[in-house]
C-alpha cells in the first residue's frame, strides 16, 4: 500500500510518529551536510631550496626518465642534468596558490635547525604576504637532533610557531605537532616548554603500527598516532591503498586509538636506489626490486575521499578532524601534490585538480 494512502487511515498521533518517520532521512543527511570535513595538510619536505641536499636530488632526478617527477620549477638542462632551484620568494607565493587550488587547509614542514637550508621554504612561507592563504605546523624531527648546546634555542623556536598565525589547531584550539624518531627527554621539555608559553599542542606520533605506536606514545604525552609515509614493494598504487587503508586506518579503527589518517600518493625510490643519497645508505629499498606504479590523479582523489569517509564515520578514532598527507614535495621518494615540470613550461597540476575537486564537495 502507498505511503499516503496507508496515511489516511491512520489516527494523529499515529499520523505524527509516521511523519517523523519519514523525515528520519532529512535530519541524517542535515547531520552529516553540517559536519565539518576535516582539516587536510600535505607534508613538506623541502630539498629543493638550495644546499648539498639539493646538489644530491638533482642527480637522482637528473636522468631524462624521471624528468616527469620535478618539481615545476626546475630547469632541465640536459638528458641527465637538472637544475632546482626552490629559494625565491615568488615560488614559495605561487606553490600557495597550487596548494589552494588543491584545496589544502596547511602545510606539515618538517623542521629542521634554524640555519639549515633545509628550512629555507619555512622562511620563505613565513615570510610570504599570500601566507594567510594556507595554515601550516610542523614535524618534529631533525630540529631536535641538534647537540645539547643548540638544543634550548631549538625548543623555543618550535614554541614560538605554535603560536605564529596561521598556525593550524584542532579540537578547540589545540596546536597541531606531528613528530618521528624523536628523543623521550625532548619530547619531554618540548611539551613543557610549550605548557610554560600557555599553549597545549595535539602531538601526534608518526610511526607504523597504530596500536603499539600509541601503547608507547601516550605515556609520553602524544595524543594520537599516524604515519609519514608507507613504504611498499607492491606492484600497483591500488594495492598500496589497501596497504594502507587496512594496515592503518582499519587496524587503528579495531583497537580504537585516537589516528589522523595517513593518504598516501606514492612510494618509489628507484631515483634514489640508481644515484644514493647520503642520509640513506644501506636502506632495504637498495634492494627492492618492485616499486607501487605512479599513480593517476584519479587514484589519489579516490584514496583521499575514502579518507574524509573514514574520519566521517569514526568520530571517536579520529577526534582531531584532521587528515595528513603523503606528500606535498617528495618528488625523488615518490610521493607528491606539488605540480611537475613539463617540456612546454607549464606545470601539469592534474593532482591538485583531481584533489581539489575532492575537497570542494561537501563530506
Amino acid at each position: 500500500m502507498p505511503p499516503v494512502t496507508r496515511l489516511n487511515r491512520l489516527g494523529i498521533w499515529e499520523r505524527i510518529v509516521w511523519g517523523l518517520f519519514l523525515l528520519i532521512p532529512t535530519f541524517v543527511q542535515a547531520a552529516e551536510d553540517g559536519a565539518p570535513r576535516p582539516v587536510v595538510g600535505a607534508i613538506r619536505w623541502d630539498a629543493w631550496a638550495g644546499g648539498e641536499v639539493t646538489v644530491q636530488v638533482e642527480r637522482t632526478l637528473g636522468p631524462q626518465k624521471y624528468h616527469a617527477r620535478l618539481p615545476w620549477f626546475a630547469q632541465v638542462l640536459g638528458d641527465d642534468r637538472v637544475r632546482i632551484d626552490g629559494g625565491r620568494q615568488e615560488v614559495m607565493d605561487r606553490e600557495i596558490d597550487f596548494a589552494v587550488q588543491a584545496g589544502l587547509d596547511y602545510w606539515a614542514f618538517l623542521l629542521y635547525p634554524e640555519a639549515n637550508s633545509m628550512s629555507q621554504s619555512l622562511g620563505l612561507y613565513l615570510s610570504s604576504a599570500a601566507r594567510s592563504r594556507i595554515g601550516f605546523c610542523v614535524i618534529l624531527h631533525n630540529s631536535f637532533k641538534v647537540s645539547d648546546a643548540e638544543w634550548p634555542r631549538e625548543c623555543q623556536r618550535a614554541v614560538i610557531l605554535l603560536r605564529e598565525p596561521g598556525y593550524q589547531t584542532v579540537l578547540g584550539g589545540r596546536p597541531l605537532v606531528f613528530a618521528f624518531q624523536t628523543r623521550e627527554d625532548r619530547i619531554a621539555e618540548f611539551l613543557q616548554a610549550a605548557k610554560a608559553a600557555g599553549v597545549n599542542p595535539y602531538c601526534v606520533l608518526m610511526g607504523w603500527n597504530p596500536p603499539s605506536d600509541f601503547q608507547r606514545a601516550a605515556p609520553l604525552g602524544f595524543a594520537a598516532v599516524s604515519a609519514y609515509a608507507c613504504g611498499s614493494a607492491d606492484a600497483t598504487f591500488a594495492q598500496l591503498c589497501r596497504r594502507v587503508e587496512t594496515d592503518y586506518w582499519q587496524r587503528a579503527a579495531t583497537v580504537g586509538v585516537p589516528y589522523v589518517p595517513l593518504v598516501t600518493t606514492g612510494w618509489d625510490k628507484s631515483p634514489r636506489k640508481e644515484n644514493p643519497v647520503s642520509w640513506e645508505k644501506d636502506h632495504g629499498y637498495h634492494r627492492q626490486t618492485v616499486f607501487p606504479a605512479a599513480a593517476t590523479p584519479a587514484e589519489i582523489a579516490a584514496h583521499l575521499d575514502r579518507a574524509r569517509t573514514f574520519v566521517r564515520e569514526h568520530p571517536s578514532v579520529c577526534p582531531a578532524n584532521a587528515v595528513i598527507v603523503y606528500a606535498w614535495n617528495e618528488h625523488d621518494e615518490g610521493g607528491w601534490l606539488c605540480p611537475t615540470w613539463t617540456p612546454n613550461g607549464e606545470p601539469n597540476t592534474e593532482r591538485i585538480e583531481a584533489f581539489g575537486k575532492v575537497l570542494a564537495e561537501r563530506p
